[in-house]
């Protein structure tokens, strides 16, 4: 789930924020080995909730996603930057896991390809448009 531009923008927000910090690198790599050991874990522990325990695990998820995503401007300290990407990864990597196993519970083995196509059809256009529409609102506040 974590796209590109996402982390062209956190990127740019650690070099306008922390100019004396020249490790944004690090927070590519907390988002990714956060997110395989989210994968990892996250699967495991689908594998053990029955029912629609998988899609309240994704909705907390979504919304612990959009809650660390509000944290970034928040953070006065590279630090807590830092903590909030790999708490990013964490949920990312359930969000991803789950998706799968909701649409094969939901729409059963036969359909599980098609309904998994759409998820992501339709997650491609806030995936695309989000973080734009972001860099611009960030610009816009500070000019």
């Amino acid at each position: 789930m974590f796209h590109l531009m996402d982390g062209v923008f956190k990127i740019n927000f650690v070099n306008e924020k922390f100019k004396e910090n020249n490790k944004e690198w690090v927070l590519l790599v907390c988002i990714g080995a956060s997110s395989g050991v989210g994968r990892l874990g996250f699967g495991k522990i689908g594998d053990l909730i029955p029912g629609l325990g998988k899609v309240y695990m994704q909705v907390a998820s979504f919304m612990a996603l959009g809650l660390m995503s509000m944290m970034i401007p928040q953070c006065s300290v590279f630090e807590a930057l830092v903590v909030v990407c790999v708490f990013l990864g964490l949920c990312d990597g359930c969000f991803l896991t789950m998706m799968a196993p909701i649409a094969f519970e939901l729409v059963g083995p036969m359909q599980a390809s098609q309904a998994i196509g759409y998820l992501l059809g339709l997650m491609s256009l806030p995936m695309t448009a989000g973080p734009p529409i972001a860099g611009a609102r960030f610009l816009y506040f500070i000019l």
